[in-house]
């Protein structure tokens, strides 16, 4: 029997034991690790011959360590990868890595299909925000757990929780690197609720010292806390702060007493556990829920999971961040959102963790500014700290504009033209690229699918 046979056999529907993953991943040949040494079948034609047929296409087809995602096409090898291997290999020089398709052309089979097979490797893996609770059942299949947020649900977060403290630093350097965190936390909330980015020089200061006010008697700050201390601040604050603290109280006040009120104003009931190897936040019972409360859960879930992941060897972690275009360029966050993931980008490769954007389309950045603006550019510099770009098909009017913006030649641009389904166009790098078919077993399918029964896999 074949090793892809035996893999197909071994990981059929319910074969999976349900939480009994070594740390490590299980290590047995049918969970498709990369071997090294394997090469492609041997194809002689003259360089005349090869640059003819495959014009800006001919890669070394040098197998890439890694989980098993599917065949190669332009090279007939099999496909593996791993951001953080790849990183290691200096094929790529980031972590992160961004999707693009439209509904029903693959990027969602291939961001579960690599997550479940990393974590069977040994990596871990979260999802901050799942709109339409399809993870919980991926989350399920490799052992790990789901949370669900939202009305009626028990689980809550603080939103100004700053996660576990490292063992490495100092009480006071604690407390500042608390405050720090917080101190952006009440001010992209307030952005968020605002619709704007802009604070006055005041009102800085009065987040400043409503915070200060708060950790001299409380351990653990709450955004009520927060609002109260700028409702009733300190005798020698008030007369610092002036009318600018009492406005940022009345934006607060949305949070505590108003229309987004027992969401996030209590203590964290959960504990991140890092040692899961996936983590899913179900937050389909917000569906109706306003963009605000999307909006801040989102940042709280976000950041809880990032500060919960320890850095370090044996720690990394692959974050999926699903409608990302929501999440990055929604109206509501008047572009707070993009700020704080654009900052990310900057240190996510020194803490080993890998953002994985899945995204309909390039034109979603446009939505975010005009063209040359600040927002704009931003956005466009995100998707270069992404170093590895997976294109699967795309609507026809749509391909100039991407083409532009990833640096497709014309062959390029055709190869994406003439996708078909779960066939995704791979941008590995500044120099490789490949086509890959998405291969799941009938058992990944039923777990993978969001299509309904009997669906192709999308």
């Amino acid at each position: 029997m074949s090793p892809l046979s035996a893999w197909r056999d071994a990981i059929a529907e319910d074969a999976l034991p349900a939480s009994s993953m070594p740390a490590g991943g299980w290590k047995a040949p049918h969970n498709l690790r990369a071997r090294p040494g394997v090469v492609a079948p041997v194809h002689r034609a003259s360089s005349r011959t090869l640059g003819a047929a495959l014009p800006f296409l001919a890669e070394s087809g040098e197998p890439m360590a890694g989980a098993y995602i599917g065949p190669n096409l332009l090279s007939r090898s099999t496909f593996c990868f791993d951001p953080w291997e790849a990183y290691a290999a200096g094929v790529v020089r980031s972590h992160s890595m961004a999707i693009f398709g439209v509904k029903g052309s693959g990027k969602s089979v291939l961001a579960k299909a690599l997550s479940t097979r990393l974590c069977r490797l040994g990596r871990k893996v979260a999802v901050p925000h799942d709109p339409n609770g399809e993870w919980t059942r991926v989350a399920a299949y490799v052992g790990g757990v789901t949370m669900r947020l939202g009305p009626g649900q028990a689980a809550r977060i603080n939103p100004l929780d700053p996660g576990p403290r490292r063992a490495d630093v100092s009480d006071a350097d604690w407390t500042q690197e608390v405050l720090q965190f917080q101190r952006a936390k009440v001010r992209a909330m307030v952005a968020i609720l605002r619709n704007t980015t802009e604070l006055s020089e005041i009102e800085h200061t009065a987040i400043d010292l409503a915070l200060e006010q708060v950790h001299r008697s409380n351990s653990t700050a709450l955004v009520p806390m927060v609002w109260e201390a700028l409702r009733h601040p300190e005798s020698h604050i008030a007369e610092e702060i002036g009318a600018g603290g009492q406005m940022l109280a009345h934006t607060l006040r949305r949070v505590t007493v108003g229309d987004l009120a027992d969401l996030m104003d209590r203590p964290s009931t959960v504990a991140f556990d890092a040692s899961t190897p996936m983590l899913t936040v179900d937050t389909s019972e917000l569906l109706r829920a306003s963009a605000e409360t999307k909006a801040l859960l989102r940042l709280a879930t976000t950041d809880w999971i990032e500060r919960g992941t320890p850095a370090g060897p044996g720690q990394a972690r692959l974050i999926v961040h699903e409608e990302a275009a929501v999440a990055l360029l929604n109206e509501v966050a008047g572009g707070g959102n993009l700020v704080g993931r654009v900052s990310d980008e900057k240190t996510a490769r020194h803490k080993r963790r890998s953002n994985c954007y899945l995204i309909h389309r390039i034109n979603d950045f446009d939505a975010l500014g005009d063209r040359g603006s600040a927002l704009h550019a931003q956005a466009l510099g995100l998707l270069a700290d992404c170093d590895t770009r997976v294109n699967y098909a795309q609507h026809t009017g749509e391909l100039e504009r991407s083409s532009q913006v990833l640096g497709w030649n014309r062959t390029q641009t055709e190869l994406v033209r003439k996708l078909r389904r779960g066939e995704g166009f791979w941008q590995i790098g500044p120099e490789r690229v490949a086509k890959v078919r998405n291969d799941c077993t009938p058992g990944e399918l039923a777990v993978f699918r969001t299509d309904g029964p009997g669906a192709a896999p999308r």
